[in-house]
């Protein structure tokens, strides 16, 4: 990677950083200030909570993206920038061009999702443990159009 993308890409990283402390300052100060208002009405109470909530969740996603941040920056002052945490080759300039913290080669990272998409698919088909029907259930419902519930506490 030339120095001349380096910079630049360090001093985007930087200019986002300013950007998303401010972000994250004001959100702060308007929750503590939401915090300061005595509410009674029951409505508004629950409108408050979850305005309080939503502020909190943008300003926690921020203080995640200031984290990627640091870490990148720290991998630009160490020489590190550019290589995949995974597999430790190097990362493409397109790549790191549109995602600068990016930590993971495309390969790298595609094999990452679909191993949170495979445990994704293992979670969801636990949910359904125990629901399962069987043959009989299934023919009655398709024979009569409804299960006789007297029989489900069999």
């Amino acid at each position: 990677m030339s120095n001349k993308l380096l910079s630049y890409i360090e001093d985007k990283l930087k200019e986002r950083r300013r950007h998303l402390l401010k972000e994250v300052n004001l959100r702060l100060t308007k929750f503590n200030r939401s915090r300061e208002c005595w509410v009674t009405d029951t409505a508004e109470i629950a409108s408050n909570i979850m305005e309080d909530n939503t502020v909190m969740s943008i300003a926690q996603g921020e203080a995640r993206e200031i984290n990627h941040i640091d870490n990148t920056l720290k991998k630009m002052k160490n020489g590190k920038y550019g290589v995949c945490d995974c597999c430790g080759g190097n990362i493409n300039e397109q790549r790191l061009i549109a995602i600068p913290f990016a930590s993971l080669c495309i390969k790298c990272k595609e094999a990452e999702e679909s191993e949170e998409q495979n445990y994704d698919n293992t979670i969801k088909l636990h949910e359904y443990e125990g629901f399962e029907t069987t043959e009989e259930e299934t023919r009655n419902v398709m024979d009569d159009g409804g299960i006789d519930i007297n029989q489900l506490d069999n």
